[in-house]
């Protein structure tokens, strides 16, 4: 798996930004249809965690 790769962020027609997860990351953390929590860390950094489900 990569350590660390980039990716261009783009903005939709909605407004809503758009950020490709690489896929040996994606595929890492099985993120597949989970729902994933961002949070602002810093002025150029967020992080992302994924949220457990309840079921």
């Amino acid at each position: 798996m990569p350590k660390t790769n980039q990716t261009r962020v783009s903005q939709g027609k909605n407004g809503q930004y758009k950020v490709t997860i690489p896929k040996a990351f994606a595929d890492s953390l099985d993120l597949d249809g989970r729902t994933v929590e961002w949070n602002l860390a810093s002025a150029s950094k967020l992080t992302m965690e994924v949220v457990e489900d309840d079921e």
